[in-house]
């Protein structure tokens, strides 16, 4: 199982984000230099020719785009009850 993540990295730091569209919930297209339909279009580019996902922006803003690989386990698919998902449904 694997999640998307946003890495953001600058001179003196770097955020993680699980979306393109939570990182622009606290930084600004001004301040990254680039807005998030025109990072997505890049990412879609950069991907078709199989390179690293990777953009430095105008801002000196570096942004990569990659996977966090996940171990799947049974507790996920249980809830605070202890109940399966199958469960769940029946209960609603």
């Amino acid at each position: 199982m694997a999640r998307n993540v946003i890495y953001l990295e600058w001179k003196d730091g770097f955020e993680f984000y699980g979306s393109p569209a939570s990182m622009y919930s606290k930084h600004t297209e001004k301040e990254l230099g680039i807005n998030i339909h025109s990072l997505n279009n890049v990412f879609c580019q950069i991907r078709k020719e199989g390179r690293p996902l990777q953009y430095v922006t105008k801002t000196g803003f570096t942004i990569r785009k990659g996977e966090i690989i996940m171990k799947e386990t049974e507790n996920k698919a249980k809830n605070y009850l202890g109940l399966k998902r199958e469960q769940l449904i029946d209960i609603k």
